[in-house]
Parts: structure tokens; C-alpha cells; sequence
């Protein structure tokens, strides 16, 4: 309450946040052959790091990597690790199909 009160006096406007929405969702598995990767990078002031995995439709862990790139931001580990990830498909024979129906 003695926060709300602070505020008041500065003159600033509170608006409380709206409740969040909830969706349904209906997740899937993969289906033979695809493969998934998940990304992730992180930071703080002193350096930047970046990781990933790959694996396929029966969840098995096919690769993993970890790498840190230094000095950056957030957004400079976060899209290295997408860069690195599309690079190591790359190198491992892992493209993207289209198939017209």
C-alpha cells in the first residue's frame, strides 16, 4: 500500500496488468524423419554464451552444442545459437524438404 501511496505523490498512474490470457493448446509429436532443434543464449556483463540440441521423432538426442562468443547482448547469443544450429544441420546432411501434394 505505501508503494501505491509513493506513486501517488509523484503523480504517477497505476494500472494494474490485465489478467493473462489462457490459451488450449494441443501439442504433437514429430513425425519420421524431421529432426528438432531447440536454442537458447543467454548473457550477462561479463559474457555471452549460446546452446542447442537436436533430436529426432523418438526424442533421442542426436547432437548438443555449447559455445560462448564473448563480450554481446542477449539478442547477439540468442541469434549466434540459431546461426550455429543452421550451420551444424547443414554440415550434417539435416535439409529441409518441401513435398507438393
Amino acid at each position: 500500500m505505501t508503494d501505491f501511496i509513493l506513486l501517488k505523490k509523484f503523480d504517477i498512474t497505476f494500472h494494474p496488468p490485465k489478467a493473462p490470457k489462457i490459451l488450449e493448446m494441443i501439442w504433437h509429436p514429430l513425425v519420421d524423419p524431421w529432426i528438432k532443434c531447440n536454442t537458447d543464449g543467454c548473457s550477462n556483463c561479463t559474457s555471452s554464451s549460446c546452446g542447442g540440441l537436436f533430436r529426432n521423432a523418438s526424442a533421442d538426442l542426436l547432437l548438443c552444442f555449447a559455445k560462448n562468443i564473448g563480450e554481446g547482448n542477449a539478442f547477439l547469443a540468442e541469434l549466434m545459437g540459431a546461426m550455429r544450429a543452421i550451420d551444424i544441420a547443414h554440415q550434417n546432411g539435416w535439409f529441409l524438404s518441401l513435398v507438393r501434394t
